[in-house]
């Protein structure tokens, strides 16, 4: 009897363990982002976002080449606009654009401004894969991570930055004063540098931008296996912005758990390309080299 208690209590144990790693393994890193509000309390006002937007776009202008295809320009901006408008911050006035340079990669900066490579549209194969990288950006704008980003900047050590982004909110003759400094903060891809959970938050909210603009969910995975699989065969070609992010694996495994868990068969269904897409992608101009500047991962 001894002996079989024993080798109960030690079955016991193995089966506990067994099943506290299947948990852990199970564990959903997306549940810390669940049913969170999004406002911009604690923040710059909406209005001080959408003034500091502008001049960070002015700044942005100078230091990269748009892509002036009409087109082009308009299939990207209706594509994000579908999706933002299903997102959880609506009504603010969204705003897409291309820029035309060859790196994969892509970053949103604040007030619903999103800019996308014409190096990521070439290295996707489908919309739902493209719009799961303008719904990370979006979700991006949507999570206040810019804001956030500028709400450190205001702290008294970085008192430039501080400076430039005040600056740039005033306008007049401040705003100019701010703009020499803000230029350089937009250079150094300040305000697109976030923090790996900020990353996954993104990837979150982009997953039910997709499913709620009704594209098949399954494209952000897909486009998480192509980051991966170019991280391992050209990894200069990644933006530094994109770069930055969790690892690709990762953000695949995230993502097909929560579409598992919480989207059963959106994966299955939705749109996953169009007519337009392959129109697009095909005239897409060849980009000059990458020019080093603002770079990192989607």
């Amino acid at each position: 009897m001894k002996l079989f208690a024993n080798w109960h209590r030690m079955l016991t144990v193995v089966i506990a363990g067994a099943l506290f790693v299947s948990v852990v393994a199970q564990a959903n890193v997306y549940d810390k982002f669940r049913n969170r509000e999004y406002t911009n309390k604690g923040y710059l006002t909406e209005e001080e976002e959408l003034k500091l937007a502008e001049q960070v776009h002015q700044e942005m202008l100078k230091q990269f080449r748009l892509v002036e295809d009409r087109s082009i320009n308009d299939y990207v901006n209706n594509l994000g606009q579908k999706l933002a408008r299903r997102s959880e911050r609506p009504n603010i006035p969204w705003r897409f654009y291309v820029v035309n340079d060859k790196s994969i990669n892509a970053f949103a900066t604040l007030g619903g401004r999103v800019y996308v490579h014409t190096g990521l549209i070439s290295a996707t194969t489908t919309e739902a894969q493209l719009a799961s990288v303008v719904g990370h950006e979006i979700g991006h704008i949507v999570g206040r991570h810019g804001l956030e980003n500028v709400k450190r900047a205001q702290k008294a050590q970085w008192g430039v930055l501080g400076g430039a982004i005040l600056g740039a909110v005033l306008g007049g003759q401040a705003g100019a004063e701010a703009g020499g400094a803000l230029g350089s903060l937009v250079g150094g891809g300040f305000l697109m540098k976030h923090s790996r959970d900020a990353e996954r938050e993104a990837d979150f909210l982009g997953v039910y931008n997709l499913q709620r603009a009704g594209y098949n969910t399954g494209g952000m995975v897909e486009m998480f296996e192509i980051l991966q699989k170019v991280a391992g065969s050209n990894p200069n070609s990644i933006g530094s912005i994109l770069a930055s992010h969790p690892p690709a694996g990762e953000r695949a495994q995230n993502t097909r758990r929560e579409i598992d868990q919480h989207l059963s068969g959106s994966d299955q269904r939705g749109a996953s390309n169009s007519n337009e897409f392959q129109r697009i992608r095909g005239g897409v101009p060849a980009a000059p080299a990458p020019t080093g500047k603002v770079r990192r991962r989607p």
